[in-house]
């Protein structure tokens, strides 16, 4: 179950990072989006980068195969943590994973282009945004419960506070984000591909977290 949960882990980290990077340069061959460097600038939104024709096929084809990783992620974690053990808190942690995943699929599905696909694009990222980040808040509880589980405890204990400042960066970011309340040029495009960046980085983690010291 470990070894399945490191692949798996490594995999959710490498393939939406390697998705966004890729559409993000056919995006700019094919003139969508400007050049720039986007967690800087901020030129662009990873939206935009997989919203066009021929790129969006590539970009959904991905985040959909992203998706089925991500419910394995979750499920393995769930069945390698309840196992001799059906506590509430590995319940609920994979309930919180699968409804993250829900609402990126509804992202993923109406990411194009009017309102009526903007309001569910956005309403699927930010839930699915709030869901990840306390779903691996609760993970990493998870394992520090489970400590005989693992061999690289400060990896554990890593993953924890890394999670509770990503969480509290979450309460900080969001409001700005959503009210406009920085009147930044593009200040919501760079916290976009910054935070997604930081949540990508919890698998890379978790991937760690089963490796031998």
């Amino acid at each position: 179950m470990e070894k399945k949960i490191s692949l798996i882990s490594i995999s959710a980290f490498i393939i939406p990072i390697l998705t966004v990077l890729i559409s993000y340069f056919f995006s700019i061959k094919f003139n969508y989006v400007s050049f720039c460097i986007p967690n800087i600038d901020g030129c662009t939104s990873i939206s935009q980068v997989g919203r066009y024709p021929p790129v969006n096929i590539f970009f959904k084809l991905f985040m959909f195969i992203s998706i089925f990783i991500f419910f394995l992620y979750w499920r393995y974690n769930y069945l390698l943590l309840s196992k001799n053990d059906t506590s509430f808190l590995y319940k609920f942690t994979f309930f919180l994973g699968i409804m993250s995943i829900f609402f990126f699929s509804l992202y993923v599905i109406f990411l194009g282009e009017g309102d009526y696909y903007r309001f569910f694009r956005r309403i699927g990222i930010f839930i699915y945004i709030f869901f990840t980040v306390i779903s691996e808040l609760l993970l990493s509880i998870s394992y520090r419960s489970k400590l005989n589980f693992f061999s690289n405890i400060s990896i554990i204990n890593f993953k924890f506070y890394f999670n509770i400042i990503l969480s509290t960066l979450g309460l900080i970011l969001l409001p700005l984000v959503i009210y406009k309340i920085i009147d930044y040029p593009n200040f919501k495009n760079i916290v976009s591909w910054n935070y997604f960046f930081l949540i990508q980085i919890n698998f890379l983690i978790t991937f760690f977290c089963f490796k031998k010291v």
